[in-house]
């Protein structure tokens, strides 16, 4: 058997096979034996009829079995191909002595990555977001200390209702006069707030909310209370108000800006990776193949297809066929670009994830899955692709550490990052 690269585009390499006379004999001499042993010709038992007649009577059969043989020859050949595809036989001939297998070859795309130090990151300004949570929490210390007394009249916005709710569908009573206590804010405009605003203790408002779907429920509201909230100024007096371990205002403010910090440095991290990702991702080169990616789609479309509802949904959302191909075929870009971006960026870099690290995540997730510990790392033993999805979180993460430690990191006023976030995500859709 000889190998020869015929054609290279990119990721595709398109192989010609061939087989020398003495090979194609010893694979056709196989075939007729396994043709006869499943055929029955008249006056022969199975496996006796002549091997002329064989030929003679089934001659499509044996060629169908011959080129079997051979595609297996081809594939023990390629097994150590990385690809994004099986591979395809693109044409054969059997016309001579011997024997041609054209195969297509769609290997893993090679990526070209933007060196780290090129890659630029912007992060929000620290001293306006700290300073903007200080003003934040200081808010809503002044709405929870706030001095709470009963009044007379109609309940204004800002007040604190104490009210029996009731509510029923279809004639059945699915919550019977609980009490319960909310304030009427302004901004908010639910029913319940909205119909209660106006009426005085003692009143009962009564109307309907449709959920949707037939889904009509009936409000009844008894008020039972209505208080006047006096919010404290933002003095050394609320301070004091929040914890005997504050004297004055500039104590409480110390606090809260140290809170303010430490979650920044924590959220900022994360940030950041993601957007080093991101930007890896959005600036790599994907040398994959027009072919490869035609194949990808079409079996994926094929796939769609075989689902109807699934396959009206989308037709329904990207109007036609071709615009659906079009999507599938972005998507593949760029889940391709994020698999082999980060995969060689830890190649080059020589990142690995070990098995300590994987079961190190089991405290976590044991927390998540409602689970035991030791349960949460069985499972990681024993599920592969539990264990993928945690061995490529860490990996993703470490790649973006990598970045952050060698990128340039500017401090942007967060409306711009904002703004600028929002543009990239639309360049990406």
């Amino acid at each position: 058997m000889e190998k020869t690269a015929k054609l290279q585009d990119k990721n595709l390499v398109v192989f010609d096979y061939v087989f020398q006379k003495d090979e194609v004999d010893k694979i056709r001499q196989i075939a007729i034996k396994n043709v006869a042993a499943r055929v029955e010709i008249p006056g022969f038992r199975k496996s006796k009829a002549p091997q002329r007649l064989i030929e003679i009577r089934y001659p499509e059969t044996i060629k169908v079995e011959m080129v079997e043989a051979l595609w297996q020859e081809v594939l023990k050949d390629l097994s150590n191909e990385r690809v994004v595809l099986p591979p395809i036989l693109a044409d054969f001939d059997l016309s001579s002595d011997t024997a041609k297998l054209s195969v297509e070859v769609h290997r893993v795309p090679e990526v070209i990555l933007k060196p780290f130090e090129e890659i630029e990151l912007k992060k929000p300004e620290k001293d306006y977001i700290v300073s903007s949570y200080v003003e934040q929490r200081l808010k809503e210390l002044q709405q929870l200390h706030a001095i709470v007394e009963p009044k007379e009249g109609p309940a204004e916005y800002d007040d604190l209702v104490r009210v029996k709710l009731t509510i029923t569908k279809d004639g059945k009573v699915l919550v019977d006069q609980k009490e319960t206590e909310y304030i009427l804010y302004k901004d908010d405009d639910r029913p319940i707030v909205t119909e209660v605003a106006g009426k005085k203790a003692g009143e009962v408002v009564e109307f309907d909310k449709d959920f949707g779907s037939g889904n009509v429920y009936h409000y009844k509201i008894e008020i039972v209370q209505v208080n006047k909230r006096t919010l404290p100024e933002i003095s050394d007096e609320l301070a004091k108000m929040v914890s005997a371990e504050y004297e004055t205002l500039e104590q409480l403010k110390k606090s809260i800006e140290k809170e303010g910090s430490d979650l920044y440095e924590r959220d900022v991290k994360e940030f950041l990776i993601n957007q080093a990702i991101d930007t890896l991702v959005d600036t790599a080169q994907l040398e994959i193949s027009d072919r490869t990616l035609d194949e990808l789609v079409q079996a994926a479309y094929e796939k769609i297809k075989k689902d109807r509802a699934e396959y009206e949904r989308l037709i329904k959302e990207y109007g036609n066929d071709e615009k659906l191909k079009e999507a599938l075929r972005k998507f593949y870009i760029s889940d391709l670009k994020q698999t082999y971006a980060i995969e060689k960026a830890a190649e080059q870099n020589n990142i690995t994830v070990s098995e300590d690290e994987i079961l190190t995540q089991a405290e976590n997730l044991a927390l998540s899955w409602g689970i035991s510990v030791e349960r949460a790392k069985s499972l990681l033993k024993n599920r592969e692709d539990l264990k993928e999805d945690v061995r490529w979180h860490i990996l993703r993460s470490k790649v973006g550490e990598l970045i952050l430690s060698k990128a340039k990191i500017m401090e942007v006023h967060p409306q711009e990052a904002e703004k600028e976030a929002k543009e990239d995500e639309q360049n990406r859709a």
